[in-house]
This record gives structure tokens, sequence and C-alpha cells, in this order.
């Protein structure tokens, strides 16, 4: 047998020992987390990135919730329309790829509450809050931005392998079962801040201050969450989708309103976090 030869076969059998140890960790991965809740019903994993100085009275839909029969509801930004808005869209991970994400967060110890803080001062920085199902308990980690280490890059792998962070908002198609598709609310919660009489935002030439409009339906009230249902929410989402840069009148008073939709686990508006 010539040297050649026998080069050949070592290297084919070294290539044959590597692929198995690949797919024997693969397979090592997946067995050694627990399995991931599978409630429907169950919220398993929830993100939420919050500002330093977010508007008032601002209680957005959170960046990524998980549901144990895989459904993930991911926000993003609609950067097709003009202003950009808020676009939350639905689908389903594929059985595999859920377990190895609930087998990512367990290994990034997602799995116990803790607050990961940063060495550097960010202005206006804000945190990210993630919440995990773990042994029917919910488990919040706090991360604060500008914090660094081997935990924080595995939170980081993990949340880019959700897509977040990118503005069409959802993970690699061969981890979904399906298209995404809009997120349908059977129920929203209108959300209405007051606003001074002669407040005129950002107005400039550019960007013109906000018209005042007499607010149609129920009356209105200073901080006042309400929730609607069919024909009266898609009547409000149909307003408000009309006149984006609207402050509606109300009982002498001006509102600037949001149409919040809400998720499966949410049921009243004590339920919307803050």
């Amino acid at each position: 047998m010539s040297v050649r030869t026998r080069r050949i076969i070592i290297a084919g059998a070294l290539a044959a020992f590597m692929a198995a140890g690949v797919l024997a960790v693969g397979h090592l991965r997946l067995w050694w987390a627990p399995d991931p809740p599978r409630d429907p019903n169950a919220l398993v994993l929830r993100v939420r990135f919050t500002a330093g100085m977010g508007p008032a009275g601002a209680r957005p839909v959170p960046d990524l919730s998980l549901y144990g029969d895989g459904r993930l509801i991911v926000t993003s930004l609609d950067l097709d329309r003009m202003p950009a808005r808020e676009l939350v869209r639905d689908m389903r991970l594929t059985d595999r790829a859920y377990r190895e994400i609930y087998r990512d967060a367990r290994l990034a110890g997602l799995g116990d509450a803790r607050v990961i803080k940063s060495d550097v001062q960010v202005l206006d920085g804000g945190s990210t809050k993630i919440t995990l199902l773990a042994n029917g308990r919910p488990r919040v980690t706090t991360l604060e931005s500008g914090a660094a280490g081997p935990r924080v890059w595995l939170i980081d792998q993990l949340l880019k392998r959700l897509a977040l962070g990118k503005s069409k908002g959802e993970p690699s198609r061969s981890d979904l079962i399906g298209p995404a598709r809009p997120y349908q609310p059977t129920r929203i919660a209108l959300l209405a801040h007051e606003v001074p009489k002669n407040d005129t935002g950002t107005a400039s030439q550019t960007s013109p201050a906000p018209q005042i409009r007499p607010w149609p339906l129920h009356s209105l009230s200073p901080g006042a969450c309400t929730l609607h249902a069919g024909s009266e929410a898609a009547t409000i989402g149909q307003l408000l989708e009309s006149a984006p840069k609207t402050h509606w009148a109300s009982q002498s008073r001006h509102y600037a309103l949001t149409a919040r939709p809400l998720l499966p686990d949410e049921t009243d508006c004590a339920s919307l976090p803050r």
C-alpha cells in the first residue's frame, strides 16, 4: 500500500470520526436539556427591550413571545411605511427548533432569576427583560445595556436566532412551519394619553404639528385603558390607521391614542406590561 493511499484512508477515517462527533454532540445537546413546556396556552419565553426614556403611558407589545405549542409572536418595525410603524408577526416554530431554543435558553442560565449588570454607563441605554418558564415558574433575567461576558454572549446568540433586532422580524425559514403572517388579535386595548392643548409635538416643515379631530366614539379620560373586540375594535383600528398624526378631542381634552393588540396570554389592561 502506497503512502498516498494510506494518507487517503486515514483522512477519510478522521473525517468520518469528526462527523460522528458532531452528530453525537448535537444529540447530546438536545438530550441534556429538560423537555420544554407543552401547554399551548403557556407563555414559555418573553423578551422586552425597555428604553431608558420611553414615551409617557407607553405599554408596547413585547418584542417576542413564545408559547408552549411553538407559536412565536415577534414585534418589529415596518420600514416600508412612512412613518415606520410597529409590525406584529405570528409564526410557528418546528418542534426541533422549539426544543433547541428552549435548551439554549436554559444553557444561557435563563432558568434562574438574575440581574446582569453592566460595568459601563450607557446614557438612556435601558435594559432587556427576559422571562423563561422553568420548573413551572416564570424566571426573569434583567440584562442591563452594555453588559458583557459569556452568559451575555449566549443570550445574544439565542436572540439572533429568533431574529430580534431584524426589521423583518422572523427567524430562519428552516426553523418555521409555514410562512409568517400578520398577527390578528381577538381584542385590543385602547390607551388614552392626555396631551396639552397647545402641544405641537416636534413640528417642522417636514413634520407638521398633529391635527386635532373630535373622537367619534365613547368618551375618553386621561390614562384610561379600555378593551374592545369585534366590529368595535375594527372601527377603532380604521380610525387610527386613517389619521396616524392626529390628536383626538373628547370632553374638552386632547389625547394621543394607541390601539394595543392583546397577546394570547394577556387577559385585560392590568396584564399589559408597563
